[in-house]
């Protein structure tokens, strides 16, 4: 967190002395009308938010680029068909439909998937900045809420409108509303003839992969560039903090580039078969041969957001002549008032000659770690320090025969790291925010099934009273009809303010919409219903009190002290990109 409020306790939560409504009470914050799902990333203790929407209606398809007698799109026309006679329906479009413009949603859904599918083949448009997710547009939950456009940019090829070949990010935002984030350039078109070939085909570039940036209240981008700009470069800025003489944003940014992936890049990438661009992006991208060493940063930026400075945090090891060849990677994911930046890096492993990545802290110049790596694997992530400088994250564990997430507390003065218990033995939990008065969010898995895709359910955690409580046992039973079920489960809470208000991510029932926004039905005309991704706000009320909700026939998890409600979740479809939450458990070459 980034501001001290001369507040008092404020978690009576779990005793509450007057009768009153809940501990916290729900609000949504907002959603744009043409997407589906909705995220929050961080907000400010001025209640100003910011995230990102998904499920975006009517992205526009460059039909003219389409080749109909491509066999990798008739062979997915194919599949789509066995996919509607499995459901006993009739498949409601054909690909002449669409060579013809005549467009439905469940067309519009075929094309954004083969697209999505089709990411890594150059030839094929981009309406994503990666195969893992489909667009993400960057927003403000300003009331109403509103994009922000980042990089995208217009183009007659989609009907005028933005390409929506990008990444949008806002990962952080400051008490006075400046906010922080990266974003990628959009895909442009180009025309390449294969060595040995007559004739051309099309082909998608992009200038760079991620970039981070600053932006003002109005909309005006200050980029943070990377020190190593060949091929693009990578910056990525993932918070930000506002001090008295302006702001101190700390990410990461490309320092060099390994000498290994050069000289591979360098015999591949002779622009015979591929543009040489394509062949550039591979390794930018690449997780199996790493191009770029990345540093973690911090830039300091005076109140008219001009960069001052840009310090390199450091890394975790001293490469020797033969690890510099290898590209090595640190990032920071949050900072305070004092300077004190969290995050992860390569280390020695075990003080052996093994490299891995563990949660670190930077002070002073010196990378810091401090999870026990005989109790501990590698991976895991500091996340986040409050002013008093007590950091929270998660390390991973093995349990059960398997790697799981457990969250944590460090305290940099007295150097105690603890561990508290969470749902239960073999739940990961992870960690994503702490306030100044020792409260930390984050969300755990709330069922003991086996299966690999378990339930999370969004928790908070008190330092001083060391209680760990589901948040969705603090919000009401019932709906307002006093019958019906609560129509929320919140499944992440993402940041946490001094007076207790916690920002997350809910799920709820909706009338289900088509990939054009069509409310759809079924043969019988009724409306059909599905599951959304909200962002919400829980408000904390102190004079609150906590219901006690029907017993369900079978509980989803082991009890751990306090009475859990057994609230069901669907497998949220949630993004890997959240604020300082990157990539579970992520080695680093």
């Amino acid at each position: 967190m980034k501001y001290k409020l001369l507040a008092a306790a404020v978690f009576a939560a779990i005793t509450p002395q007057v009768q009153g409504a809940t501990p916290y009470v729900l609000e949504e914050l907002g959603n744009l009308d043409y997407a589906k799902h909705a995220y929050v990333t961080d907000a400010n203790e001025a209640g100003q938010a910011v995230g990102m929407a998904q499920g975006v209606f009517n992205i526009v398809i460059d039909i003219a680029e389409l080749d109909f007698e491509d066999t990798r799109l008739t062979n997915a026309y194919k599949d789509r068909e066995r996919v509607f006679e499995n459901r006993d329906e009739e498949i409601t479009f054909t690909l002449d439909d669409i060579e013809n413009g005549n467009i439905n949603g469940d067309a519009q859904r075929f094309l954004q998937d083969f697209l999505l599918s089709s990411y890594a083949d150059s030839r094929y448009q981009k309406i994503s900045s990666n195969s893992g997710s489909e667009f993400n547009v960057a927003i403000e939950y300003n009331n109403p809420t509103q994009e922000r456009v980042i990089y995208d940019v217009e183009h007659p090829d989609y009907d005028g409108g933005l390409t929506r070949s990008v990444e949008n990010i806002l990962t952080s935002i400051a008490e006075d509303g400046v906010k922080a984030g990266w974003g990628s350039a959009p895909y442009t078109k180009i025309q390449f003839t294969e060595d040995g070939e007559t004739e051309s085909e099309t082909h998608y570039i992009r200038d760079f992969t991620r970039r981070g940036f600053v932006m003002t209240n109005t909309g005006e981008r200050v980029d943070l560039m990377p020190t190593e700009v060949t091929y693009g470069g990578i910056s990525g800025a993932y918070n930000i903090v506002q001090v008295s003489d302006g702001y101190l944003v700390v990410g990461e940014t490309s320092v060099s580039i390994a000498s290994d992936s050069q000289e591979s890049l360098d015999e591949s990438c002779d622009g015979d078969k591929l543009p040489v661009e394509v062949c550039h992006e591979s390794y930018v991208n690449s997780s199996s041969r790493a191009l770029y060493n990345r540093n973690a940063t911090m830039w300091r930026l005076d109140n008219a957001l001009n960069v001052t400075d840009t310090v390199d945090l450091g890394l975790g090891i001293v490469p020797d002549e033969d690890e510099q060849k290898r590209a090595w990677r640190s990032t920071a994911l949050a900072v305070n008032d004092n300077e004190i930046a969290v995050g992860y890096s390569v280390v020695r492993y075990r003080d052996g000659d093994g490299i891995t990545q563990y949660p670190v802290y930077y002070k002073d110049g010196n990378v810091v770690e401090f999870i026990d790596e005989y109790d501990y694997r590698p991976g895991g992530r500091a996340v986040a320090i409050n002013d008093n400088n007590i950091i929270t994250g998660y390390a991973i564990k093995r349990i059960e025969n398997t790697e799981r997430s457990k969250f944590f507390y460090h305290n940099v003065a007295t150097g105690e790291t603890v561990f508290p218990t969470d749902f239960f033995k073999s739940s990961s939990a992870v960690a994503t925010d702490i306030n100044d008065n020792g409260l930390i969010i984050g969300q755990g898995e709330v069922e003991t099934s086996s299966s690999a895709s378990r339930r999370k359910e969004a928790f908070i955690y008190d330092i001083n009273k060391d209680t760990f409580t589901n948040l969705n046992d603090l919000l009401p039973c019932f709906a307002n009809d006093g019958e019906s079920s609560f129509p929320y489960v919140v499944a992440e809470a993402i940041s946490i303010s001094n007076d207790g208000t916690v920002y997350g991510t809910a799920t709820k029932t909706v009338d289900k919409r088509d990939a054009q926004g069509n409310v759809v039905v079924d043969a019988n005309g009724k409306v059909e219903q599905e599951s959304v991704v909200v962002s919400v706000k829980l408000k904390y009320n102190a004079e609150g009190v906590v219901e006690k909700c029907p017993e369900k026939a079978q509980e989803t998890y082991e009890r751990q002290g306090a009475s859990f409600g057994a609230l069901g979740l669907l497998l949220l479809p949630l993004v890997a990109i959240r604020r300082r939450f990157l990539n579970s458990k992520c080695f680093i070459q």
